[in-house]
C-alpha cells in the first residue's frame, strides 16, 4: 500500500438534508457499516488530513468519523454542496482538495487513483465523468489556492450549482467505472450497486 498523500485534503461532504432518501443517508450501512464512515476509511487510506463537512443543525458523526477530525460549517446556509466546498477550501492546508460526498460507498483508494494521475500544472480540477457523460464534482479533486476565489465568488452570487462552478475552472476529465460513481439518493439504489466485503 502506497503511503498517505502530503499534498492532499480530503473533504467529507456530509451536511445535506437527505429529503429524497427519507431519513440521514449518511448512516444507511452498506455491508454492516454506515456510507459515511466507507467513504471516511477510503480518504483516511489517501491522507492523514481529512475535514468533514456538516449543518450547524444537524448530526456531527462523532461515532462515524474521529471527534480529532475537524468539523466545518458551511458559510452559508442551505446553499447546497458548494458551501461545503468553499468551506473545505477555506481550511485545506494543502495545494490540492478531494471532494467526496457521503454517499458514494462503491469507492475504493484504488478507484480514485486516476485522479492523482491526471494532474498536471495547467489543471484546476480533475474531475470523472460517467458513460453517460455525467460530471462528478462531489468525486473530484480541486487545486485549493486556484478553486478558492472562483467558489467563494459564485457562492457570493448565489450561484449554487456546481456544474456552473466546474464551467469557470480549467479541467481534466476522466472515466471511472460507473459502479463506483454510483451515489445514493434513494434507499433503492443501495440495492443498484455492488461491492465487495472491505
Amino acid at each position: 500500500m502506497s503511503p498517505p498523500s502530503t499534498d492532499l485534503t480530503a473533504l467529507l461532504l456530509a451536511g445535506g438534508r437527505s429529503r429524497r432518501f427519507g431519513t440521514d443517508k449518511a448512516r444507511a450501512e452498506v455491508n454492516g457499516r454506515p456510507m459515511l464512515q466507507r467513504v471516511y476509511e477510503v480518504a483516511r487510506d489517501l491522507t492523514q488530513h481529512v475535514l468533514l463537512s456538516i449543518r450547524a443543525d444537524g448530526d456531527f458523526y462523532f461515532d462515524l468519523v474521529p471527534p480529532a477530525v475537524p468539523r466545518l460549517l458551511d458559510p452559508v446556509p442551505d446553499a447546497g454542496p458548494l458551501a461545503g466546498l468553499v468551506a473545505g477550501l477555506r481550511a485545506a492546508q494543502t495545494p490540492w482538495l478531494l471532494a467526496l460526498a457521503c454517499d458514494l460507498p462503491f469507492l475504493t483508494k484504488e478507484t480514485l487513483q486516476p485522479l492523482f494521475a491526471a494532474r498536471t500544472a495547467d489543471v484546476t480540477a480533475v474531475v470523472p465523468v460517467t458513460s453517460k457523460g455525467h460530471r462528478q464534482p462531489l468525486c473530484a479533486l480541486y487545486q485549493v489556492a486556484a478553486v478558492r476565489p472562483v467558489a467563494e465568488a459564485q457562492l457570493a452570487a448565489g450561484r449554487y450549482t456546481l456544474q456552473a462552478l466546474l464551467d469557470r475552472l480549467s479541467l481534466a476529465t476522466l472515466s471511472l467505472p460507473d459502479a463506483s460513481l454510483r451515489n445514493v439518493n434513494a434507499p433503492d439504489d443501495l440495492r443498484l450497486g455492488r461491492i465487495g466485503s472491505r
